[in-house]
């Protein structure tokens, strides 16, 4: 197939051989310009061809590859005339006197033939690729797009799947998408070059936990009021219920305005609203509340974390062979946390709360007796909100009686010298448990990477305050 230029370029060609005729100096200057105009289409010929580095066969100039179904615009100055050897599988026409359109119709490997108005033609191979690849590329980003550390990338008609994968049970999607694609590997449209995890990697959680014992008469100071429809121990979230539509409320269990969001006012994953934390500081000062403990804990997701308060009490056993043996009693603030996290922010979390102490009333053989409250709960919550567990009530009663001695003890007569106190206390146990999902970047890491600054400067403030005079 040949093809001429348009007559306009001709016009300028015509133009530009009387300039020169008439111009005898003008000559140096067309040389001039033809040396930068070559260099200029070298400069763009290296810009648009991501295939330089490809080899070139003998007897061509150079490799052109472009897409079945897409065309290109290939520069080149003073064209005269182009010529492709197998007229289905692609198309070349001028696009100006600068520059050559080339469109790919069929997938294969033809010539390119090019002449200038001065100078030897150039002869380039010429491959159209076939483009089924935008399918397998497509295809593939879809699989991927819930695949952390592995995308697809096309190179010159071929897709590459490559990366490492930060999961291992993301292994199987890989082999489910190689499966699919079988055939386009075996013929090398498709390569694999994904690298499996050596070390199970899991999103990291941070566990805030707040367990405090509050008079059950002052717990309405706390902002806290269980409905009373709901038996049993109950819990609450710092958020919109997320369940049937039924339970959903304007305003949390907390009086805290619930917008659209799942939390009252959110920037990122980070949750900003009335800090529980503030009542129970204020709490705990007048006396209302006391703060068994507050740890802030951190572990992978689908593991476990555990957290004791208190110590453990020697309690000696007899064994078959009537050998003492001693196990050790676990008692104080037991907590035994498993959060689970998701891609999109929500912690499935398992929660196993005890709260032992010394009943020193109750003794056999020596052995006290313990005081015990503990539950074991399962709730969902987005990283940010704030779990409460409450239902876990303590009463004491205590009886004081003064007399005058002597006339006390006088029965019936003595009543009229003594005097009863009858005391009622009754506490409740509530646990706060704000999951956080983080990272080295995040901020509850940077808080206690600062708080962890603070305390060792503050230990070292102390040390040289240290002197062997004191």
């Amino acid at each position: 197939m040949v093809y001429k230029p348009n007559l306009l370029s001709i016009l300028n060609n015509k133009n530009i051989e009387k300039t020169q005729k008439d111009h005898g100096s003008m000559g140096k200057i067309t040389a001039v310009t033809r040396i930068w105009l070559a260099f200029i289409t070298a400069f763009f010929w290296c810009a648009t061809h991501a295939n330089a580095a490809e080899p070139v066969p003998p007897g061509y100039d150079d490799v052109i590859s472009i897409v079945q179904g897409q065309t290109t615009l290939l520069p080149f100055p003073n064209v005269v005339r182009v010529s492709i050897g197998e007229e289905n599988l692609a198309n070349a026409q001028p696009a100006g006197a600068n520059e050559i359109l080339l469109t790919g119709l069929k997938a294969g490997v033809t010539d390119l033939r090019i002449w200038p108005e001065h100078g030897k033609a150039k002869r380039y191979l010429l491959k159209i690729i076939d483009n089924t690849w935008t399918r397998v590329l497509e295809l593939s980003n879809t699989v991927l797009a819930d695949i952390e550390g592995v995308s697809a990338r096309e190179d010159n008609g071929i897709v590459l799947i490559e990366g490492r994968l930060l999961r291992e049970q993301d292994a199987a999607v890989i082999a489910d998408l190689k499966a699919k694609l079988k055939k386009e590997v075996k013929e090398g449209k498709v390569v694999f070059n994904v690298v499996l995890p050596n070390v199970k990697l899991a999103a990291m959680v941070m566990l805030d936990v707040h367990v405090v014992e509050v008079r059950k008469q002052d717990l309405k100071k706390l902002g806290v009021q269980w409905d009373s429809a709901t038996a049993g121990p109950a819990y609450g979230v710092l958020g919109q219920f997320r369940g049937a539509g039924n339970f959903e409320k304007d305003t949390s269990v907390f009086g805290f305005l619930m917008t659209e969001n799942r939390s009252p006012i959110k920037v990122g994953n980070g949750y900003i609203g009335t800090s529980i934390g503030s009542k129970l500081n204020f709490l705990q000062s007048n006396g209302v509340a006391h703060v068994l403990a507050q740890p802030k804990l951190v572990t992978r997701s689908g593991s476990e974390a555990s957290f004791l308060a208190g110590g453990e009490i020697p309690i000696p056993t007899v064994t078959k062979d009537n050998q003492i043996n001693t196990i050790f009693k676990q008692v104080g603030v037991i907590l035994k946390i498993s959060p689970k996290a998701d891609p999109d922010g929500f912690i499935e979390t398992a929660i196993n709360v005890e709260v032992s102490q010394v009943d020193a009333s109750v003794q056999v053989l020596g052995i006290p007796g313990f005081i015990t409250r503990k539950t074991k709960m399962e709730m969902n919550v987005q990283s940010g909100q704030t779990m409460a567990i409450s239902g876990m009530l303590s009463e004491e009663s205590s009886k004081a009686i003064d007399k005058m001695p002597g006339l006390g003890s006088i029965p019936i007569l003595g009543e009229l010298f003594k005097s009863r106190d009858f005391r009622q206390n009754t506490t409740e146990l509530m646990i706060f448990v704000t999951p956080y999902l983080v990272d080295p970047d995040s901020e509850q890491n940077k808080e206690l990477l600062a708080n962890s600054k603070k305390l060792d400067q503050n230990g070292k403030k102390e040390a040289r305050r240290f002197s062997i005079m004191d």
